[in-house]
């Protein structure tokens, strides 16, 4: 049954993935106003990285919530000192939501669940 819902996460995900190159070109320049591309790249793979240390390592989730929101900090922080790269509060920001929405996600599968049983 974990996997079921495994399985629907990376499907809604590639889903709101796909659907923006269908959308038309009004709707996309409003949806983007505001936001770069880089930081959707960010929250995608942050949500990501998320889910497969809390699936595949079984990492507790409030472990892996700190454990990825430090990488993501100390990641932003060595961008900073490299030449070829600049680190970006907004990015930093952007990988938290990732974080976020991965941690909400899960715990709202996890109160469903419980919910169901009782």
């Amino acid at each position: 049954m974990n996997r079921h819902y495994q399985l629907l996460i990376v499907l809604i995900a590639l889903t709101i993935s796909l659907s923006t190159y269908f959308i038309s070109d009004e709707i996309r320049a409003v949806i983007f106003r505001g936001t770069q591309i880089d930081s959707v790249g960010h929250i995608i793979s942050f949500f990501l990285l998320t889910w497969l240390l809390n699936s595949i390592a079984k990492l507790p989730l409030i472990n892996c919530v700190i454990t990825i929101s430090l990488y993501a900090a100390l990641t932003e922080f060595g961008q900073y000192y490299l030449g070829f790269r600049n680190g970006e509060v907004s990015d930093f920001f952007a990988d938290l939501v990732g974080i976020a929405l991965f941690a909400t996600l899960k715990w709202a599968v996890l109160l469903y669940r419980q919910n169901k049983l009782t």
